[in-house]
């Protein structure tokens, strides 16, 4: 008689405590590693939003700082978180210039004007804002028609006109239309194309194109003057403050900038 003999192993497994145990154990792992991986974006998150910030400040900042360096002096207007003022095109010497009787034409060394479109005016020795958004006669300002001529030119105005005072240097400007900044909630938005007005308009009607969004005017319950400007004298030049404050998710930054304008008449 044959037997047939059969060895059984005894299979050793888990018990439940080892289980819950290495369950805690990688939970815990997996909760620091999604920690640090939240934290590593988040970080990421900020400093790209503060690059950003910047990056808008800077763009803001460098535009108007570039256009203020052509402004005319005296043409600086700031009322209502709005900075106004008069872009230079060109200039020269003139030769004769109706002072005493109006007329509608003057002599000047010959000069380049640039092909730009839209309105310009001829203005001579600036040296206050009164006056000077207007073309009434007299006045410092006069809207032009035409330049021609060489090596003498003769520039032609739209109507006669008499200017209030000759320059001491006999140098007059060719402006163009007046150019707005301002800052409206949370927007810097720039404008062109509005037309003269004697009394500042802040902000204009119309032709504005948005440069910058999340401006803040108000920093710890204090409200913010964004521009600031301070009139040249015999020693100095005017100089234009601007203090922006960019806001966004609570990240922030403030961007101090002084912008000189000459005085040169």
């Amino acid at each position: 008689m044959r037997y047939k003999i059969c060895l059984y192993m005894h299979r050793k497994g888990f018990s439940l405590i080892e289980l819950v145990v290495v369950i805690t154990v990688l939970g815990v792992i997996m909760a620091g590693t999604a920690a640090y991986i939240s934290r590593s974006v988040g970080a990421y998150s900020d400093t790209v939003r503060r690059q950003d910030l910047a990056a808008i400040g800077r763009a803001s900042a460098e535009r108007l700082t570039r256009e203020l360096r052509v402004a005319l002096p005296n043409s600086i207007r700031v009322s209502n978180n709005c900075l106004e003022f008069l872009p230079i095109q060109s200039g020269s010497a003139y030769l004769t210039l109706p002072v005493d009787v109006a007329s509608s034409n003057f002599t000047a060394a010959a000069f380049n004007l640039p092909a730009v479109a839209g309105s310009r005016y001829v203005v001579v020795y600036p040296y206050t804002t009164a006056n000077l958004y207007t073309t009434s006669s007299p006045s410092p300002m006069a809207a032009l028609n035409t330049v021609s001529g060489s090596p003498t030119a003769t520039v032609t105005l739209s109507a006669a006109h008499r200017f209030s005072d000759e320059s001491p240097q006999k140098r007059f400007f060719i402006v163009g239309s007046p150019i707005s900044f301002c800052v409206s909630g949370t927007q810097l938005n720039r404008y062109s194309g509005y037309g003269l007005n004697n009394i500042q308009s802040a902000p204009p009607a119309s032709g504005n194109v948005l440069l910058a969004e999340n401006i803040q005017l108000i920093d710890n319950g204090n409200l913010v003057t964004p521009f600031t400007y301070t009139p040249g004298t015999l020693k100095r030049n005017a100089i234009i403050t601007l203090d922006l404050r960019f806001m966004q998710d609570n990240e922030w930054i403030r961007l101090t900038h002084e912008v000189q304008i000459r005085n040169v008449m």
